[in-house]
């Protein structure tokens, strides 16, 4: 059970960290294109 809950929250912490790369990596392009 430990390692399943572990696994699951390594996945949501990856989850969430590749969600902000992509953001910090899309916005700047984002706000050149309404600039």
């Amino acid at each position: 059970m430990m390692n399943m809950n572990n696994n699951k929250v390594k996945r949501v912490v990856a989850g969430i960290v590749a969600g902000i790369l992509v953001l910090a990596m899309v916005l700047p392009m984002a706000l050149s294109f309404l600039n």
